[in-house]
């Protein structure tokens, strides 16, 4: 306290969480310095739950929980309404065990609330890392001469997507600024797209994958000079795994020298490198 001023606590707001367990201990630390007989075990009582081993258990994160559960803490904090079914999306959000299903669950969380945390990350940018082809459009304007119209970009991407599709592109990059529409047509600008980590991590997962499915495809229809197409098997210590990764990132780096001007490049390429344990040890 300073010059007899009181510093007013304000009780979390479950909008702005992308993580129901962080949420779940600030609320009980924001109730405990309110009310000091407010202990877990009461926390846990109020809800109507067996055991506050278990409310614990959960908030360190080792622990999942039950729609029950779920349903009984919602009527312990007291949330309603719009707060009440982004609390039960985000607890299944970030319990789910395999990405379609996390994608389900954040689409809800995205309907429960436009003041959300995770509208960060909004509609429009998450389609751009769902859908291969609006990365690759926005890296076409490197190219030299490219000139932004829809029949052309679908005849660049040989036919992968429809004009319609590419004019759809270029309206929803533009909706989420990396595109700046000018008199001209349109222009690139730095793209500044930013994440929580629950949010990022599917959204990479996500890229990944529509690429990796992509990758496939090309696998059988280009040529081989067009391609190149390599895989290494082998064995290593397992404390050498970090300095392979490491290899990896600066190898990316130096990859980025070949990028050419905006304005001087003739194609947009795509490289994948993955690195995985194929096996797990004693």
């Amino acid at each position: 306290m300073e010059n007899g001023d009181e510093i007013k606590l304000v009780e979390p707001d479950v909008f702005q969480y992308t993580n129901f367990r962080v949420y779940l201990r600030d609320y009980y630390e924001f109730k405990k310095k309110t009310l000091p007989a407010f202990s877990l075990r009461f926390f846990a009582e109020k809800a109507g739950l067996s055991s506050h081993a278990h409310l614990k258990l959960t908030i360190d994160g080792k622990r999942n929980i039950t729609k029950g559960t779920v349903t009984k803490l919602i009527h312990g904090i007291g949330l309603e309404n719009q707060r009440a079914a982004y609390f039960e999306n985000l607890v299944f959000f970030n319990q789910a065990e395999n990405e379609e299903e996390k994608h389900v669950y954040y689409e809800q969380l995205i309907k429960c609330s436009p003041r959300s945390k995770l509208h960060k990350m909004d509609k429009a940018q998450f389609r751009i890392f769902k859908e291969w082809h609006h990365s690759v459009i926005l890296e076409m304007f490197s190219l030299r001469n490219f000139r932004p119209i829809p029949d052309q970009i679908s005849k660049r991407l040989k036919g992968r997507i429809t004009p319609e599709q590419a004019q759809e592109s270029l309206n929803l990059l533009a909706q989420t600024g990396l595109l700046v529409k000018t008199a001209n047509g349109y222009r690139q600008r730095d793209p500044m797209i930013t994440t929580d980590d629950e949010v990022q991590d599917l959204i990479i997962k996500m890229y990944h994958m529509q690429m990796l499915h992509l990758t496939s495809s090309f696998l059988t229809e280009l040529k081989g000079g067009d391609r190149d197409f390599s895989a290494l098997t082998f064995s290593i210590k397992r404390q050498d795994f970090p300095n392979l990764k490491k290899h990896i990132q600066l190898m990316r780096k130096e990859l980025l020298d070949y990028s050419a001007k905006a304005g001087e490049a003739d194609d947009v390429v795509q490289l994948n490198i993955q690195l995985f344990p194929l096996t797990r040890g004693e």
